[in-house]
């Protein structure tokens, strides 16, 4: 098992994370014989297996960016408004972070 790439998909568990040009949220970590992949769902909510080795970008760069305060106290940046238009398009946050392993 490769513990680093299990850990780097914990670590951005239920965040944004651009996959191609899709904005996907990751929920996950798969491993086969073959390869270690990313576990996302998409808007809509079908899911993607991405391979770790690369075509995905995390996005928390964004946090703190584009910040606003509304009059009433909220607060949003880039990053959670992607987060919430992912919420409101079928893709809401996962209580648990999915394992697989599939190996002969």
């Amino acid at each position: 098992m490769q513990e680093s790439l299990l850990q780097m998909c914990a670590k951005h568990f239920n965040e944004p994370v651009l996959i191609g040009l899709d904005v996907c949220r990751l929920i996950g970590y798969a491993e086969d014989d073959f390869d270690a992949y990313l576990i996302c769902r998409r808007p809509g909510g079908k899911l993607l297996y991405m391979t770790c080795v690369g075509g995905y970008i995390f996005l928390n760069p964004l946090k703190n960016k584009g910040y606003t305060k509304s009059a009433t106290g909220e607060e949003w940046d880039d990053f959670s408004r992607l987060d919430n238009l992912l919420t409101l398009n079928d893709c809401p946050k996962e209580e648990s972070f999915i394992i697989e392993f599939e190996k002969e």
